[in-house]
């Protein structure tokens, strides 16, 4: 367990960015042994502690000192501690108040941050080269973004001047968030759908909306009662041949530590005759990692077979 007497360890990254980034430390990339369990995230005036680990009272209140003594610098004002280790997490103001509403910012873009909904706030940053890589791709697009959550990718992909966007996700309260930040950004009148249903339920649904250019997978890697990423995602790739246009792009993420890219490879591979990997995206700023990331999103390029 970390002991106070090693928070200077963290000096080098309470620092002000030179870059975009929010992620200032990433101790679940294991960089920095006896940190593993905390993450550091500013979105001004904000400073947010996430907590994966119980760290000891010694510790948590020298990490406190340590914080809030770097707050001026960081352009910040307000220190939250998020507990995730706790069930359900505990979210706590240690100093200063959260702005209402707040907002993250990324390429000219706001994102609606929610610091009430428990674990997620709605927002990750991790998956910041994702939304450019949509962005960049998106003119003139038909967009499918599933397990859409909050619907940054929609918002990217809009900002990319995409023709039509679907989201779909279980969370009727999180698509809400969705349309709250389209419309906060300038697109209230572009064409997005915003279905809060089961996918396994909505393929009929989905393809009645057409044919798309690009589909963005982004699943969660264990939700109970509605998807477990090893015996649910190649249920979804053998699903999107029904759904992709003739010639069309994927971004296919995966978000298990316990999994490694050859496994979401291999399913590809086996599920979904045509697609042909282009890339593999790098990690956003912030997230480092001493071995293969948690999180892999893999920019696959679709051709439909000829029928035989």
């Amino acid at each position: 367990m970390t002991h106070s007497h090693s928070i200077d360890q963290l000096d080098p990254y309470l620092v002000p960015p030179k870059d975009h980034r929010h992620r200032l430390f990433h101790g679940r990339g294991k960089t920095l042994p006896g940190w593993e369990g905390l993450t550091l995230d500013r979105f001004p005036p904000v400073l947010m502690a996430t907590l994966f680990d119980d760290y000891d009272a010694a510790t948590l209140e020298a990490l406190e000192q340590r914080l809030r003594a770097a707050l001026p610098e960081l352009g910040c004002d307000t220190l939250v501690f998020q507990h995730r280790h706790r069930r359900p997490a505990l979210t706590r103001v240690i100093t200063g108040a959260v702005p209402e509403p707040h907002w993250a910012h990324e390429a000219g873009l706001r994102y609606r941050l929610d610091f009430e909904r428990g674990q997620n706030l709605g927002f990750f940053a991790d998956m910041a080269p994702g939304r450019s890589w949509l962005r960049e791709r998106a003119a003139g697009k038909t967009v499918l973004n599933l397990f859409s959550f909050t619907c940054a990718f929609s918002l990217a992909a809009l900002a990319g001047g995409a023709e039509s966007v679907v989201n779909i996700d279980l969370s009727a309260p999180a698509l809400a968030l969705g349309r709250e930040n389209q419309v906060a950004n300038g697109f209230a009148d572009a064409r997005v759908h915003y279905l809060p249903h089961n996918i396994f339920r909505s393929w009929k649904k989905l393809h009645s909306l057409g044919r798309y250019d690009l589909i963005v997978v982004d699943p969660p890697s264990a939700q109970r009662g509605s998807f477990m990423v090893e015996k649910d995602y190649p249920k979804v790739l053998e699903r999107l041949s029904k759904l992709l246009a003739p010639e069309a792009e994927l971004l296919v993420c995966l978000n298990a530590p316990w999994l490694g890219r050859d496994w979401i490879e291999a399913r590809v591979a086996e599920r979904l005759p045509g697609a042909v990997l282009e890339a593999v995206l790098p990690g956003a700023p912030g997230f480092d990692e001493a071995a293969e990331p948690a999180l892999k999103v893999l920019h696959y390029r679709y051709r439909r077979p000829a029928l035989t």
